[in-house]
């Protein structure tokens, strides 16, 4: 589909009477609506990273979950369960993975302000090391300008350098290449990219917060600490003793910088087995999230939770639609 097609179809499908026959057919059963966001940045001079979601977008976002939705915890929703309406209203319920800098930097400001409740996934050993996971390394230095990356036997990838949702598809199939890699060797070429690419002076590079900063978060009375591994590996394709084990030393880990009870969990990527949402529910959490677009509706496992991933080019009007399933 070309781009004015695209312009052509958001427009009508946005149109107001077009938005209110989706939003009815989507809500009927009152499914919960789970959002899934990474981190927040600056509007200008952060990294053009999917992951990196503008202030402004996100109270954007805010503002139009307010004109419709009721946005709870986790927690409430695990009380009602789905299927139980809300003061007549569909619910919603935010959530971020990994535990990047811009959380400390810019959500928790901005919480206090706005009085809603988030559920914070974090992934330990970037915060235990300071070194920031390869996907934060690679789309670092990849963030802006013109990059051209050429990996032997894996693929060259040309980067524009004008930013946007075009550039991102690019770098995006980068780094879905590296994700299937072994992680010894993955390791290494992210270092080696982000040696080739270092990333202009003067901007914040991706990278995790610190234990002291994840306390002061945590502290914070509309954010729940939930745990993300501390591998950030794709746990599925881990033996299944060693993501296990990642996954209790994650929890163990938040429980020592936090002092909070950590009862809910988020696959990394959204991948997990039968083997592991049982693993999940042995170990006592309440809630294994994953990533797969849908809404929660009455009867999904509590151990694969689906969510919406929301990022960067969700814009408003792109962001109501996402919210009703197109």
């Amino acid at each position: 589909m070309t781009a004015a097609l695209k312009r052509t179809a958001r427009a009508v499908l946005g149109a107001r009477p077009v938005q209110s026959l989706l939003s009815a057919a989507a809500h009927r059963g009152d499914p919960v609506t789970v959002l899934c966001y990474h981190t927040l940045s600056a509007d200008d001079g952060g990294p053009d990273a999917w992951t990196a979601l503008r202030v402004s977008d996100f109270r954007s976002h805010l503002a139009i979950l307010r004109e419709s939705y009721n946005i709870v915890s986790l927690d409430e929703v695990f009380a009602a369960g789905p299927g139980r309406p809300s003061g007549g209203r569909p619910r919603a319920v935010l959530t971020f993975d990994d535990g990047e800098a811009g959380l400390h930097r810019h959500l928790l400001p901005l919480l206090t302000a706005e009085r809603v409740p988030v559920l914070v996934y974090i992934a330990t050993a970037q915060i235990e090391t300071g070194r920031p996971y390869w996907f934060d390394r690679v789309m670092g230095a990849l963030g802006e300008g013109a990059r051209e990356v050429a990996l032997p036997h894996l693929g060259h990838w040309s980067l524009t350098a004008a930013p946007g949702a075009a550039r991102w598809v690019v770098l995006g199939d980068l780094l879905e290449t590296l994700k299937r890699m072994h992680p010894i060797d993955r390791e290494e070429l992210a270092d080696r990219i982000a040696a080739d690419n270092p990333p202009p002076p003067g901007r914040p590079p991706l990278g995790p917060m610190t234990a002291e900063e994840l306390a002061e978060l945590a502290a914070n009375p509309w954010v729940t600490i939930g745990a993300h591994s501390d591998c950030h590996n794709l746990l599925d394709q881990l033996p299944e003793d060693e993501a296990v084990a990642s996954m209790d030393r994650s929890r163990r880990l938040l429980r020592d910088w936090t002092g909070q009870e950590v009862a809910h969990f988020a696959w990394p990527n959204g991948n997990h087995s039968a083997a592991l949402r049982k693993a999940a529910a042995r170990m006592g959490f309440r809630t294994a999230a994953a990533l797969d677009n849908r809404l929660w509706r009455r009867g999904a496992d509590l151990y694969a939770l689906p969510r919406l991933a929301i990022g960067r080019y969700d814009d408003a009007a792109r962001f109501r639609l996402r919210l009703v399933g197109v």
